[in-house]
């Protein structure tokens, strides 16, 4: 038993002098619909970004378009789109399991539920992939038809093809394992923030101006596109019934895209008091809005970790979200920021109005916020749990 034990450290330091000696990158294929403005996929530009190419070298394999996230990635990173047609689309499978034996990576990573399909599929398909390991992220709550029997058997099936599967939030990991999802492969990666790139105002009244906003007012934020689980009607109903005794309550709100667009702005098109109302679309660059903030307001009802969450604390803007999201592994309530159960707008807006006539709270957790940012979910700190991963795969 000594000398097997020995046999096999010996092997692994074999292996770790040819891994840290080896003369390329690893190369890692990421797998996804596209780089169009998101919570996952800011996550995995960061992501890439962030790496030291001598050690990580990242292709992107959008299967449908490149997308607006695509222009922040490093001028080295290669990124190509497939042109998946809308269903299931062979041809866009044979191409990427084309595109994937061209390049030959060490790892395949993919995110959410169809990339793992289309990347599962494409590996079964090219025998020269049987051997490169699957690393699939998930990085929003189950819902909807996800939850059904014939999804949670996909799923199943599907996590048994991969070597890893890592969801953005400890919270991510506990739901998925209470669905019956193995344990044994699923890990948790916190999301991070660039603490450089976001950062609190020197002088808010001044940020304002540069954004072309009154001074002497106080703004209520959003960030995230238009889908049901953001509960933009709610916020904005609540919004409402504050703005009839504050004339001074803005509602900004960065973000495009999602199957309730139009029917958010058609809402508040129609409220009376819609110039107080501020839908300023996708923001290639989104600091200066959030260091205009007052208060960043997330009802959602589900969320993995939100990166808009992680990004207003970056900047020491005070966070009020639903206690139900992802938000309670970064927030403590009262301290670096606020939960509460928000299960309607006179809910929310009780909360708002309390937290607004406390200005010294609003104060020290802004503090609190900006140093738990730096202290604990940074962009480095998820960087390297990602690196390691790569390198356990590998």
């Amino acid at each position: 038993m000594t000398r097997l034990s020995e046999t096999l450290d010996l092997l692994w330091y074999v292996q770790r002098f040819i891994f840290f000696f080896r003369m390329k990158p690893l190369a890692v294929a990421q797998v996804v619909f596209s780089l169009q403005p998101g919570g996952m996929e800011n996550g995995v530009v960061n992501l890439a970004n962030q790496l030291d190419r001598k050690e990580v070298a990242m292709t992107f394999l959008c299967l449908e378009e490149s997308g607006e996230f695509a222009k922040r990635l490093s001028p080295n990173t290669c990124v190509q789109s497939l042109g998946r047609r809308p269903g299931w689309d062979w041809k866009a499978c044979w191409r990427l399991g084309r595109r994937l034996s061209d390049l030959a990576p060490d790892i395949i990573h993919t995110h959410n539920l169809g990339p793992l399909i289309y990347a599962a599929t494409a590996r079964l398909l090219t025998p020269s992939l049987w051997r490169v390991p699957i690393l699939h992220g998930e990085h929003g709550t189950l819902q909807g038809d996800s939850l059904s029997a014939r999804r949670l058997n996909q799923r199943r099936a599907l996590y048994n093809l991969c070597r890893k599967v890592h969801t953005v939030s400890d919270g991510l990991r506990e739901e998925l394992i209470s669905l019956g999802l193995p344990s044994e492969k699923i890990l948790s990666i916190r999301n991070g923030v660039d603490c450089d790139r976001f950062q609190p105002a020197a002088n808010r009244l001044e940020a304002r101006k540069k954004i072309n906003f009154p001074e002497k007012i106080f703004i209520l934020g959003a960030v995230g596109r238009f889908i049901a689980t953001k509960r933009y009607p709610m916020l904005i109903e609540a919004f409402e019934t504050l703005a009839e005794q504050q004339p001074d309550l803005h509602l900004m709100i960065l973000g495009d895209g999602g199957s309730e667009r139009d029917t958010v702005r058609e809402r508040v098109n129609l409220s009376k008091h819609c110039s107080r109302i501020h839908l300023l679309g996708h923001q290639q660059e989104p600091a200066p809005f959030y260091q205009a903030m007052d208060m960043l307001v997330m009802p959602s009802s589900h969320e993995g970790l939100a990166n808009a969450v992680l990004e207003a604390m970056a900047s020491g803007v005070p966070v009020l979200a639903h206690a139900a999201c992802g938000a309670s592994e970064v927030i403590t309530d009262g301290l670096n920021g606020f939960l509460g159960q928000i299960k309607s707008s006179q809910e929310l807006a009780v909360q708002i109005k309390d937290l607004r006539s406390r200005p010294d709270l609003l104060v020290q957790a802004s503090k609190n916020a900006r140093e738990s940012a730096q202290k604990e979910f940074s962009l480095q700190t998820m960087t390297q749990a990602y690196l390691q991963v790569f390198q356990h795969l590998a």
